[in-house]
């Protein structure tokens, strides 16, 4: 598929995933969504499912919203079931959970009731990649195969690319934000309101960060208070809202 060709050497690998998918997106008439980023990456990394699940409080309480086939939904759909398993331990961990057979003993007691279950459902390689941003948990993204093959290093790299970008567009989702534009979601701040500029700045200067990742930083606490940006970015500005290093916002 071209969208896992080089391309320019010159670009980042995510400018690379994102221009064709922007394009082929605008040519339908539509905007790069979290779905059209899951279907991509089935076909880019020749898997047979992809899931994108939504949560962040770290227990394991996620919500499946959109899967690529029916064997990804009924592995979602197990792991809430019997409350272990890849996409759970990745959601609690933080760290990509990478398992290329399930079938083997090392599964099975790792989590005995969701590993059974998986393979007689027709899985037996399973990928789980944690979304998050500090210590914020937006969800995860999940890769299955129906044979005991693991990702080799350039899926992998692309793999944790296409986690980047569902990230970047679920924030900018919940903060009001939209790529109609073609922009690559999460490197533009809003124009329309300057508030955020400064409070990008000041969580920059409080966390260290660059305006970037202090942007994103904004964003992660729009989606976790389920406010918009501009009302989080006010409160930075009015100190009312300071970030902490560890904490993330206090």
């Amino acid at each position: 598929m071209s969208l896992i060709q080089s391309g320019n050497p010159e670009e980042s690998r995510l400018a690379q995933l994102w221009v064709p998918m922007s394009e082929h997106a605008r040519k339908q008439g539509r905007t790069v969504s979290v779905e059209l980023v899951c279907d991509t990456a089935a076909i880019a990394l020749e898997v047979a499912g992809v899931g994108l699940l939504a949560g962040s409080d770290g227990n394991g309480r996620m919500e499946l919203r959109y899967s690529t086939t029916s064997l990804c939904t009924r592995l979602a759909d197990i792991e809430n079931t019997v409350g272990e398993g890849p996409m759970i331990e990745a959601s609690r961990s933080l760290a990509p959970v990478l398992v290329s057979d399930l079938d083997n003993v090392a599964a099975a007691r790792r989590w005995p009731l969701y590993t059974a279950l998986a393979v007689e459902e027709g899985a037996r390689a399973f990928f789980a990649f944690p979304l998050v941003v500090g210590a914020v948990r937006v969800g995860v993204l999940t890769l299955c195969r129906r044979e005991p093959v693991a990702l080799d290093v350039a899926e992998l790299t692309d793999a944790l690319v296409f986690g980047e970008i569902a990230l970047m567009l679920i924030l900018d989702e919940h903060a009001g934000l939209s790529n109609g534009d073609g922009e690559q979601p999460g490197n533009t701040f809003t124009l329309s309101d300057p508030q955020v500029h400064q409070a990008a700045g000041m969580v920059a200067a409080q966390l260290d960060l660059s305006l970037d990742d202090a942007y994103a930083r904004l964003r992660a606490r729009a989606f976790v208070d389920r406010r918009p940006l501009s009302e989080v970015a006010a409160e930075v500005v009015a100190r009312l809202l300071r970030f902490d290093i560890d904490l993330g916002a206090s």
